[in-house]
């Protein structure tokens, strides 16, 4: 089906606002190396908490969890408490201190952090949180872009190749040019038009399967067990399902783009207020990708790519332009990740291993020039990943996501709440819980039995605790 010229005009529209955003935050980022990175450490509480909300849910939801409820029914529910979960820690344990710390010292990146929590082996800790940032974000990345690819090709019939180059173009454009500014100013329109986007369309496809009820018998008819929450699955191994879904939360803690809006938050009042923005943002986007995945599945029957689903079915059945802004917000969720995670990974090499290793004293038009190019090398590698055979956005996004929560989440979690946490114990912390998941991942016996982050993180919990204990140095 050809795609109408008002779905064209009004996502171009929508791609040339963002981009016009970026551009002129370039007139403040050139400031200070605070202002490029923290963008001078002054967000408020709708933007730090819409902003962290839509950087931590990308591609992966507006595809990749509405394919997965498409593909698995009523079992991708569980997502939506372990998110949930996810976000009270990070907002209600984790927030608060973060912002206190950076507020106390002079760190601009999570290896910053980091390396400043733990200073008695401030080198080994930056250099092995910079190899993790590079080695997974670049991954998770490559997954934006593989969903940019996949909303391309679906909605405009182009290659997906092609789909992938537009993406690319478009997200590297504003990141290089307004730094954490640009991505933060434009990560809350965006996270506000992915909310109005996961209210709307599941609304408007339920009542087009006929309504809930009819919906539910719709499933149960193609499949009984798309409407079971244990997904047909009997024994350990539905332990293994709710334990896995329910786990993707852990990962929260651990994320270098969200803890970042800590980071930048204004004062602890902005995060106290931010809190329940974040929750409610949360709350109707996660349920809204699930329950659009049920109705697409009703609708169709099947589908060649299940992670086509959310722009084929608001192009059957929306009016042009408000299809247009439909397909706006999966480019909304994968700009809001792919650009902080570029600019968090392209600090890592700029700022954490050439100024912070080398103990150069550049100025901040030089550092602030390293992180553009840095941001250009990093985009560069993700697209060629993008490019590859691997394709399934939702299993590339929890495969990195589970390498940062694990080697992130319990050194910084103990190292700010626990004063006995010791360097050492947070870099065997790190080691292990980042080799566990990576292990994990690639034996097939145990990637399917439980999802990688749940033994990565609780392994490199105990490591961190049990090495502190022994190694108090």
């Amino acid at each position: 089906m050809e795609t109408p010229w008002s779905v064209t005009i009004s996502f171009v529209v929508y791609t040339a606002g963002i981009v016009l955003v970026g551009l002129y935050s370039a007139r403040f980022a050139s400031r200070s190396t605070s202002d490029y990175l923290l963008a001078g450490k002054g967000l408020g509480s709708w933007v730090t908490a819409v902003s962290a909300s839509a950087s931590s849910e990308s591609g992966w939801v507006t595809l990749g969890l509405v394919g997965t409820a498409f593909s698995e029914g009523m079992a991708a529910f569980w997502v939506v408490p372990g998110c949930l979960a996810g976000y009270a820690f990070n907002w209600w344990i984790m927030a608060r201190p973060v912002n206190r710390f950076t507020s106390s010292h002079q760190v601009y990146t999570v290896p910053d952090l980091m390396a400043s929590i733990f200073q008695k082996k401030a080198l080994a800790v930056r250099v092995i949180s910079v190899g993790v940032i590079f080695f997974m974000m670049t991954a998770y990345v490559a997954a934006q872009f593989n969903a940019a690819g996949k909303a391309f090709q679906a909605v405009f019939h182009v290659p997906y190749k092609t789909g992938v180059l537009i993406g690319v173009g478009i997200v590297v454009l504003y990141t290089m040019s307004g730094g954490f500014r640009a991505v933060a100013w434009t990560d809350f329109f965006q996270g506000g038009l992915m909310w109005l986007a996961l209210i709307f369309l599941p609304l408007v496809t339920v009542h087009e399967a006929g309504g809930w009820h009819q919906m539910m018998a719709t499933l149960a008819g193609q499949n009984p067990d798309l409407v079971s929450f244990y997904g047909g699955k009997s024994g350990y191994m539905i332990v293994g399902l709710v334990i896995g879904w329910l786990g993707i939360g852990l990962g929260y803690p651990g994320q270098p783009h969200v803890i970042i809006r800590f980071m930048a938050a204004r004062d602890e009042q902005a995060v106290i207020r931010g809190r329940i923005i974040a929750m409610v943002w949360g709350f109707f986007v996660f349920s809204g990708a699930v329950v659009l995945g049920l109705a697409c599945r009703a609708l169709f029957g099947s589908l060649p790519d299940a992670e086509q689903a959310l722009p084929i079915v608001a192009i059957q059945l929306l009016p042009g332009v408000m299809a247009g802004l439909m397909l706006a917000a999966i480019l909304a969720a994968i700009c809001s990740t792919a650009d902080s995670q570029l600019l968090v990974a392209s600090a890592s090499l700029s700022h954490d291993l050439y100024a912070r290793l080398t103990g150069k004293d550049l100025d901040s038009r030089h550092v602030i020039t390293m992180d553009r190019a840095a941001v250009g090398v990093l985009g560069l590698l993700a697209m060629l990943l993008a490019l590859s055979e691997n394709r399934m956005i939702f299993s590339f996004v929890l495969y990195a996501w589970a390498g940062l929560g694990a080697a992130f989440g319990p050194p910084l979690i103990l190292g700010l709440l626990w004063r006995r946490t010791s360097s050492m114990g947070a870099i065997a912390g790190s080691v292990v819980g980042f080799a566990t998941v990576v292990i994990w991942k690639n034996v097939p016996g145990l990637s399917g039995a439980l999802y990688e982050l749940v033994p990565g993180f609780f392994l490199s919990l105990l490591v961190v605790w049990g090495v502190s204990l022994r190694r108090p140095a």
